[in-house]
């Protein structure tokens, strides 16, 4: 949990403080260059690394040869693809829409990235999470001091102070994990070893790329389409409405080991019965972001963003879409039906780009934030359908989540198409969230007590 906060506490910076130093369209800059940057991690390593975190719990793994030849694997992919950059980046430049200079510090945060992942599958396995915590709640400490310093001191440009800033706090991570693991790692190739990395990571380059475009390539269209003040207004209010996702893969994360556990010995009533719980948190956390987050926006964000605001109760409503995927998409990675999450992504991925590149120059970039509600509810809807009539493990409803959804939807519309008296407003908000969370009390209760019982075992 405390590596989850701490690997989350840029990003919220980026929202609350870095906001305030930049220009609208130095925040655009900086959103874009974040979402290239796990794109290029899944490119630059054909995600090889996630090989790691499955290998090492084999009960035959010879791990030292293995993570060698990992190292070895995506390191001449990489260098491969740097050097591709290199001898054409004014090409890249142009057609990423970001600055030369740009380009260069993304390849160096790409390579940190990947090593922070390695570093993190591998301290799960042995068990050493405080020292992650260390090591991650440093690399954000740093990040966030050196950030604030360089914004101080340069005058234009300030998406540069956040891009330098984690360069070196990326490399210093490149650093540690290599000399952590000098006497762990044996430097040899195996092609058995090959093989297995890639049997493991390419079925998942669909699943995690069209993840990454999905949740991503929507500022990259709006930048093409509108320039970067555009992709800045959208990007505060897309991060702040999904600030649900952050609690919500906490508490799952804290529920792996009952959820795994109740799978194994066929509890599917308890798998059901967490999973529901989940959600009414998941619902509250919606609500109020759907009924308040512009209030909160306009307290915590500059005014300069205010003309985005109004996007946060949709990409509020998205998020909550995508709790259902998270939620029920692990019983598929359970059986290890991995393919079958891959092909429900990139039909979800393929529907938002097309409909983003039809209605964008029509509608406006504002359009964005309700394709991306379809694409996540054509996902979650896609894995129950997956669930039920292909892998047929229990039978899961989601019908009341469906109402709920229904609900967020009509009453976004409502507040935003009536004009009320603020008083009057906030009155009906306050009661509709009170109605809300006294519906979902009991399963409210039951998530906490649930998970004091599993830690009491």
């Amino acid at each position: 949990m405390g590596v989850a906060i701490a690997s989350k506490f840029v990003p919220l910076a980026l929202i609350f403080i870095y906001s305030r130093f930049m220009t609208v369209q130095d925040y655009g800059v900086i959103n874009l260059f974040m979402s290239y940057i796990w794109i290029f991690a899944i490119v630059m390593s054909l995600n090889l690394h996630t090989g790691i975190g499955r290998y090492i719990y084999s009960v035959d793994a010879e791990f030292d040869s293995f993570l060698g030849t990992t190292l070895l694997a995506i390191g001449t992919i990489y260098l491969a693809v740097v050097i591709a950059i290199l001898f054409n980046t004014d090409h890249f430049s142009l057609l990423l829409g970001l600055p030369r200079q740009l380009v260069f510090l993304m390849l160096v945060v790409v390579v940190g990235q990947i090593a922070e992942s390695l570093l993190t599958q591998v301290a799960i396995f042995n068990q050493h999470s405080s020292l992650l915590l260390k090591v991650v709640s440093i690399k954000a400490a740093a990040t966030f001091l050196l950030s604030i310093g360089l914004l101080f001191v340069l005058s234009s440009e300030k998406y540069l102070a956040v891009v330098y800033a984690d360069a070196i706090a990326s490399f210093s991570i490149l650093i540690y994990f290599l000399v952590s693991l000098r006497t762990t790692v044996r430097w040899t190739f195996k092609m058995n070893h090959f093989r297995y990395l890639l049997n493991y990571s390419l079925p998942l380059i669909p699943y995690m790329l069209s993840l990454t475009l999905l949740s991503q390539f929507d500022r990259v269209l709006i930048d093409r389409y509108f320039g970067k003040e555009s992709t800045g207004l959208y990007s505060l209010a897309y991060n702040f409405g999904m600030l649900l996702l952050m609690v919500v893969t906490a508490v799952l994360n804290t529920f792996s080991p009952a959820f795994f556990a109740a799978l194994n010995k066929k509890d599917y009533a308890r798998v059901t019965n967490d999973s529901k719980n989940v959600f009414a948190l998941a619902v509250v956390v919606s609500a109020l972001l759907v009924l308040f987050g512009q209030d909160f926006a306009a307290l915590f964000a500059p005014a300069k963003y205010a003309s985005g605001f109004d996007l946060i109760p949709t990409v509020a409503i998205g998020g909550l879409c995508f709790v259902v995927f998270q939620i029920w998409v692990r019983v598929i990675a359970y059986v290890n039906r991995t393919m079958l999450i891959s092909i429900i992504a990139i039909v979800a991925t393929v529907t938002n780009l097309t409909l983003n590149y039809w209605l964008l120059p029509i509608v406006g970039y504002k359009i964005a934030a309700l394709t991306t509600v379809v694409a996540y509810l054509l996902m979650s809807l896609g894995c129950v359908a997956m669930l039920n009539y292909v892998v047929r493990l229990f039978r899961v409803n989601v019908l009341s989540e469906i109402i709920y959804i229904s609900a967020l939807v009509a009453l976004t519309l409502f507040f935003q198409n009536f004009e009320l008296k603020t008083l009057l407003e906030n009155t009906l908000k306050l009661i509709v969230l009170a109605f809300i969370i006294w519906n979902l009390k009991d399963q409210l209760i039951e998530l906490v007590q649930s998970k004091k019982v599993s830690q009491t075992a």
